[in-house]
């Protein structure tokens, strides 16, 4: 304490005597300040302005001899101009000599204007003499005599003025010197104050300061088991010193309980994760409740979910304590008292609203014990699904944060629960949808078959009446029975098609690859459509590079050439052309056939495979067709180890291009 008080009075009167210093070095600065400005204002508010008007009025004497001598030694008028100007100024400048005149320079200043009154008086006579005369020549004579004893006087005062000046100007010099002295003797003894009071609080405070600022540095810089010396060094740094090291412990405490919670998220984040992967409500509240007993020590932990939540366990609880043990009168209590996003715990640092469980829920909790209870509404966005209440028999309530990673995991399982729901509602949807498409594909099929044999019949009949088997025929008859064949043709390929696309769904649909001449299958193909091209009056042009052998199904490939020649034919109008390239592209084959026909709209070409999908063009132009074919020809290259690419423009037309490998 002793110490303490040394530097505090130690302080005390260095600033004391700092202040008187400057106290002192402004009396000092002020005094020399108010001396000096008394020289100036002397030297120029007297001295100076006499000195001026002493010499103005010897100009004005001198101009006055100069102008008057020369007229009466040459007679000339203008020089006399001159004297007259000075003489009129002589009353002006002798009048302001007597104002600044005081006692000290007065009589100095009345024998010189007497002497220069005479002079004007000895002037006049000799203004008046004829110039160049013997009385003009004496008068000039005499007058030199009174300028000079003008003069003298005149300049005796100069003399006298100027040794006023000089002395008023040292007197200011040694003003200045001994204000500098001063000064500087003051801001010496400032600034050994000053060394003496920096040298002390160096050494005791600064020294010790330092050293605290020194812990909070290595803090900083990670090494947070440092603390400062809380012993030593003045009252005021101990404090400090204290402070540091009470702020350091309450800092390692708020960063413990932050690792803490921290891990705490993190286990919540886990376990949401794990709520959300579940497929089946149960699983998903089960997992829940698993995880978050020992997240949040919670010894009894249920779910109720509301009424009228069909697929979902009503009561799922830890150890399954709500058929006969201690959680079966809460399991008996309804949750119609919560809505989304509600929570109620004992104790609650935070209330909010006013969600108040009903007595029949308080007295469930009073069987189980006295520990706190946690209950947060299970919501699926605006609907309350239900409640997750945690309880623990012994222990601390729960805190802001458990409550705040209970409501993550109750949005957690809501949200689990609810895409839960939807997953079985969809799987049990799928199941039947996959029952109706089994069944459409049956259907599909036997239809096909069961229709095949009667357009079989069909078919053979209508050869044998062309045939003329059963007698001649009329050409109108001819032509029904052209009509009757050329739909029952078109109905037989409807109906393969539908085959084709029912082995495709089954998987039925099996490709048989051997080695083939692609330019002959191809040369088959067009062989087949010319007629069809002819009689649109479609122009239809070949371009075959070959041979080409590759590895395929002859068929099927033969089925794919005839579907896009076909569709070329029909969408393209007369004088139309259609061309068909098939060359040899490094290891494969490329078969391009394009046509000049109607194309297809930009945002339909994505669905252009798809099965039953026609172009909204060829529908509104009435285009017969299935919207089979094309998803047939894909499935045949695709299993041919190829792809096709479409490039199509409305209005100007459409090209396939089919890339396989070669064999």
């Amino acid at each position: 304490m002793r110490r303490d008080h040394s530097v505090g009075r130690l302080l005390t009167r260095a600033f004391a005597v700092l202040v008187a210093l400057i106290v002192c070095a402004g009396i000092a600065e002020m005094t020399a300040v108010l001396l000096q400005h008394r020289v100036v204002r002397e030297l120029s508010t007297h001295v100076q302005p006499l000195e001026l008007a002493n010499a103005q009025l010897r100009s004005v004497l001198a101009d006055a001899q100069r102008g008057l001598r020369g007229f009466s030694l040459t007679g000339d008028s203008q020089m006399l101009d001159t004297y007259h100007v000075a003489r009129s100024d002589y009353s002006l400048v002798s009048g302001h000599l007597r104002t600044l005149a005081d006692a000290q320079e007065s009589q100095a200043v009345e024998d010189q204007l007497r002497g220069a009154d005479a002079w004007f008086a000895l002037a006049e006579q000799q203004r008046q003499a004829r110039p160049r005369s013997d009385e003009a020549v004496r008068f000039v004579s005499e007058g030199k005599v009174l300028f000079q004893a003008f003069a003298a006087d005149n300049q005796a005062l100069d003399a006298d003025l100027a040794a006023r000046t000089e002395s008023l100007q040292k007197q200011s010099s040694r003003l200045g010197s001994i204000t500098l002295v001063v000064l500087i003797v003051l801001t010496l003894g400032a600034a050994l104050t000053a060394l003496v009071t920096a040298v002390v609080t160096a050494r005791r405070i600064t020294r010790p300061l330092g050293e605290v600022v020194g812990v909070l540095a290595r803090r900083g810089q990670g090494q947070l088991d440092a603390r400062a010396d809380a012993r030593s060094g003045p009252t005021e740094i101990r404090a400090v010193a204290a402070a540091v090291n009470s702020m350091a412990d309450e800092g390692d405490r708020a960063r413990l309980a932050e690792r803490d919670i921290a891990a705490l998220r993190s286990q919540v984040r886990e376990l949401g994760y794990r709520i959300r992967t579940h497929l089946t409500v149960r699983e998903a509240i089960g997992e829940a409740i698993q995880g978050l007993a020992p997240i949040m020590r919670a010894q009894h932990v249920l779910v109720r979910m509301a009424p009228g939540q069909a697929g979902v366990p009503q009561l799922t609880s830890l150890h399954d304590e709500h058929v006969d043990g201690p959680l079966a009168p809460l399991a008996g209590c309804p949750v119609d008292w919560l809505h989304s996003g509600d929570v109620w715990a004992t104790d609650d640092p935070a209330p909010a609203g006013d969600v108040r469980p009903p007595e029949a829920e308080r007295q469930a909790w009073e069987q189980i014990g006295r520990g706190p209870v946690l209950t947060v509404a299970v919501s699926a966005g605006d609907e309350c699904l239900g409640a997750l209440t945690l309880i623990r028999d012994t222990g601390p309530a729960f805190t802001a944060v458990d409550i705040r990673l209970t409501e993550v995991v109750a949005a957690d399982l809501g949200r689990g629960v609810h895409l839960a729901r939807l997953y079985e509602r969809e799987q049990q949807l799928v199941a039947r949808l996959q029952e109706v498409d089994t069944a459409k594909t049956d259907f599909m099929s036997t239809v096909s078959h069961e229709l095949r044999t009667p357009l079989t019949s069909i078919s053979g009949y209508v050869e044998l009446l062309l045939d003329a088997e059963a007698g001649e025929l009329t050409p109108p008859q001819t032509r029904m029975l052209d009509v009757i064949g050329r739909n029952t043709r078109r109905l037989r390929e409807l109906i393969e098609e539908m085959l084709i696309l029912s082995k495709i769904e089954s998987g039925a649909f099996q490709t048989t690859r051997l080695p083939l001449d692609l330019i002959a299958l191809v040369e088959g193909a067009v062989a087949a459509i010319a007629p069809a091209a002819a009689k649109a009056e479609v122009g239809l042009h070949t371009e075959l590079h070959g041979p080409l052998e590759v590895s395929a199904d002859a068929d099927q490939l033969d089925r794919v050439l005839m579907n896009l020649l076909s569709n070329a034919v029909k969408f393209t109008p007369p004088t139309g052309t259609v061309t068909l390239l098939v060359r040899r592209e490094d290891t494969e084959v490329v078969i391009t056939v394009a046509d000049t026909g109607m194309g297809i709209p930009e945002g339909e070409q994505k669905a252009l495979f798809t099965r039953f999908f026609r172009a909204s063009n060829a529908v509104r132009q009435a285009v017969p067709g299935t919207g089979l074919g094309l998803a047939i020809v894909s499935t045949v290259v695709d299993n041919h180890g190829g792809h096709i690419e479409v490039q199509s423009t409305e209005g100007v037309g459409t090209t396939f291009t089919i890339h396989l490998p070669m064999s």
